[in-house]
């Protein structure tokens, strides 16, 4: 019983020990500034979504610079579908995929 009390105390001196040598080897880091903010990329071809439920579907209209290029509808329990433009200010014309 006195060697295993012996070797449990010695082995926590060492622990302690390597503790104490590693704490002082310890560098302070620089620190780090923030990552910048997607949210205002100043982007002038980014995207604007809108998101809005009509009955049981959900329609996402996207805009460049305010222009409506295409809409996605997505029926509820269907695939979705694209609403998109061959010319500017023609007719919509339904697409299964962009």
């Amino acid at each position: 019983m006195k060697k295993i009390f012996l070797l449990l105390a010695l082995m926590l001196s060492c622990l302690s020990f390597s503790v104490i040598t590693n704490a002082e080897k310890t560098e302070v880091l620089e620190e780090v500034s923030s990552p910048p903010n997607t949210l205002d990329s100043g982007y002038e071809y980014e995207p604007e979504i809108t998101i809005r439920k009509e009955g049981t579907k959900r329609i996402e209209e996207h805009r460049i610079n305010g222009n409506l290029y295409y809409i996605k509808v997505t029926p509820e329990g269907f695939p979705p579908y694209y609403l998109v433009r061959e010319t500017e200010g023609g007719d919509w014309i339904r697409q299964d995929d962009l």
